[in-house]
Parts: C-alpha cells; structure tokens; sequence
C-alpha cells in the first residue's frame, strides 16, 4: 500500500512537470504573443522643421487622429526636428531605413526626385488630386526611387505671396528690383525682371533695414515670426503656388503594419488633408489682420496684371521642371492641369 502510494504521488509530481514544461513551452510564448498583439505599433516620425513650427501642425492632427481611430493600437512618436537630421539629408535617413516617417517637403527632395520641384504648382486640393492621379504619381516615383510609401500632403491651401518695402502696382514695377528668393519661386522672380538674392533666413531683417532687397517672397503666414512685419510695407495679392509639406513612410515600416492599421494611416491622412484645408486659410486669415495692424498694407494686381502674374509664376517654374525631368514633369503637368 505504501509503495502504491509513493507511485501515485510521484506520477503526481511527474505529470505536474509535464504540464509545467507545456506551459513554459506554449504557454509563456503564447502570452508573449498576446502581449505583443495588444501592444500598440509605433511609427518614429521625425520632422523637417522644429517641433513648434507651423509647418508640423498636420502632423499633430494625423497623431491624434491615428490613435483615435485605433483605438491606441497605433501610434505616431516624435523622433525630433532638424536637430536630429537635417532638413535636406531627411529624405536619405528614410530611405535607408533610418526613421520610419519622414515629415518632410517635396522641395527638399528635388535633388534625389526632380520631378516632385512641380507638386507646388498645384492649384487643386488633395482630394482633387487623389481623384485625378496626382497621388498615384507621387505614390509610385516615391516608392520606386527612395523606398517611401507616399501618406498625403501637410500643408493645403498654404500658398506664397512676395512681400515689399517699395509699391508695387503693376508689374513695371518690379523691373530692376532686388528680391531675396529661394529656389522654390527664383525663377519666377527672374521673369518679373528683378535681380533674385539667395540669403539664410536669419539675414533677410538686416538686408531689407539697409536696403539691400526691396522684397522677397514667403508663405502667406509667419513672418511676425522673424520680426520681418517691422520692415516690409506691402504684402503683395495674388497669392501664388502651395507649401508642399508632404508625409513619407519607409515602405518596410508600413508593410509591417497590419493591413487595418495601415487603412487607419491612410483613412486618418485622407481626413487631416481637408482639415488641414480649412486650418491654413484660417492662420492666413489672422495673419494677415495681424501683419496689417503692424503696418503692412495689402497690395492687389487686378485684371489683365494679376492674370499676367499669375501665368508668369507657374509658367517659369514648369519650364524649370521640365528642364530637369521632360517625361515624368510632363506628366505631373498634364495631371495637376485643371
């Protein structure tokens, strides 16, 4: 009786390891698993601008959109500004995998996708252009020459305006002039026949104090950021061209994702676009009371001058894009034409 009892006490134990050993094995990587699955996906996004800058303010609504519409299952973490990788040498660090989201412009990739220098000459909205191709386009020169899935645009309905310190009512007026120009709109002001001037943003305040440039051009916001307002009088109208901040992602980094998330990212872009809309002509709106409290009068070409304003700035800066790429600007042409 004894020895039976020691038997079944020791096939006791002997089947309470087994059922250790099965759970050790399946049960504890089945948890890990579990764990693993209720965990939330994280994207690292890192900026082309700092952190407080206008420019990111669509990447904050597609941050908490993503959440929101996950439920928490997916989220977007800021990995840092310019700080962390400089602005033209962001699209190299996504490219070779080095963040996941590029927030970032189609004008600081020109020198690896020339093509994309015309996205600015976009005089229609996002959803216009999901609609005709356009996102398509950039979808795949994206995904083929710099490993990047093509999320939407950052900034609609952010457009550019050439800001004086001398009156501009025709564009006479502008002949001989000296403009402080980025590459974005050189061009144009070349057609205008003034004498473009490339200078960093921080000399620009000293250039128009001594009267080294009589303007220069800038999005249709901010520059109550850098004091600017102090010394320009006018803010020429119309406006010209679209601010074309733009959202990468590795393709490895959205492949990665489950196909739901994924239609969370892509479904949350689609929505921050129009909102975006909407919130850049509101900034507009009270930036521009706010720069005419300081001082800075509005100037308006009309008729016959702003048409010819207008057809000089997009018409000079095609010719631009398709010097550099014929076949694929062609195409983008074709494809923003109204």
């Amino acid at each position: 009786m004894e020895q039976r009892m020691r038997a079944n006490r020791f096939w006791k134990c002997a089947n309470v390891m087994i059922l250790l050993a099965v759970f050790s094995v399946f049960g504890l990587h089945g948890g890990l698993s579990m764990a693993a699955a209720e965990k939330a996906a994280s994207l690292k996004v890192v900026s082309a601008w700092p952190q407080n800058n206008k420019m990111n303010d669509a990447l904050w609504m597609l941050q908490k959109k993503v959440k929101e519409k996950s439920k928490g299952k997916l989220e977007i973490v800021w990995g840092g500004g310019p700080e962390a990788i400089p602005s033209f040498q962001l699209v190299e660090a996504l490219r070779n995998g080095v963040v996941d989201v590029a927030w970032t412009a189609h004008t600081y990739n020109v020198a690896q996708l020339p093509v994309v220098e015309g996205a600015k000459l976009s005089r229609i909205t996002p959803w216009e252009e999901r609609k005709k191709g356009v996102f398509d386009f950039y979808q795949s020169v994206y995904q083929k020459k710099l490993n990047a899935y093509y999320l939407g645009r950052g900034t609609p309905g952010l457009t550019y305006n050439l800001y004086t310190t001398v009156p501009v009512e025709s564009l006479n007026d502008f002949k001989g002039m000296t403009i402080r120009v980025t590459p974005a709109y050189k061009a144009f002001v070349e057609s205008l026949g003034a004498a473009p001037v490339a200078t960093d943003p921080g000399e620009v305040f000293t250039a128009l104090e001594r009267k080294m440039v009589q303007g220069y051009g800038w999005p249709s916001l901010g520059i109550s950021d850098f004091g600017w307002d102090e010394v320009t009088k006018f803010v020429i109208e119309p406006a010209f061209y679209q601010v074309d901040v733009i959202g990468l992602a590795h393709i490895n980094a959205y492949n990665r994702l489950p196909k739901e998330l994924q239609a969370v990212l892509n479904e949350s872009m689609e929505e921050v676009e129009r909102s975006a809309q909407e919130h850049y002509s509101a900034l507009i709106r009270q930036d521009r009371e706010k720069i005419k409290n300081k001082g800075v009068q509005e100037l308006t070409l009309a008729g016959e001058e702003a048409e010819k304003y207008l057809q000089l700035a997009y018409e000079s800066s095609w010719k631009e894009v398709l010097k550099k790429d014929a076949e694929l600007g062609a195409q983008l042409k074709k494809l923003l034409s109204k």
